[in-house]
């Protein structure tokens, strides 16, 4: 699948079960994928990332003390941060996944996306890396999208 955004290098901590959808989501980007909260943070200081993808699940649900960290962090304070919920929103209310999506967004991630409202397909697929790299391309900036100018 290959998207129009140029590679940008992304880095992803998930759980193993969102792993293998999302490399086939984001293939043609340099893709790092980690285990671990403190993985993540090592590969924050020694590398650069276009955007960095967090999992509700990862690592025993730290995804909001990896944002947390993210974003007190002056480096990339900025860089798009993009929040998923895979399989394990099947147990999940829609009130939950709400709150899910107002706490992240609260934390200053620029987006959260239920993975489990796009097929897993072809077409639910290409949704979700439009969204990825329209992401990318704004540098995470869906506010510019409610102003009156073209200007940023």
């Amino acid at each position: 699948m290959s998207g129009t955004a140029p590679r940008t290098k992304i880095l992803i901590a998930v759980g193993q079960d969102n792993r293998e959808r999302l490399a086939r989501v984001l293939e043609g980007h340099e893709l790092v994928f980690v285990e671990t909260g403190d993985a993540a943070r090592e590969q924050l200081e020694n590398e650069r990332f276009g955007l960095v993808c967090l999992g509700v699940h990862f690592d025993e649900s730290q995804m909001f003390a990896l944002l947390g960290d993210i974003r007190s962090h002056a480096r990339y304070r900025k860089v798009p941060v993009l929040c998923v919920l895979g399989s394990w929103g099947r147990m999940l209310s829609e009130v939950a996944v709400e709150g899910l999506d107002h706490a992240v967004k609260a934390l200053m991630a620029n987006g959260f996306l239920n993975l489990l409202h796009f097929a897993d397909d072809e077409g639910g697929n290409a949704r979700i890396r439009r969204i990825v790299d329209y992401l990318i391309l704004i540098d995470g900036d869906l506010q510019h999208i409610a102003r009156t100018t073209g200007e940023r």
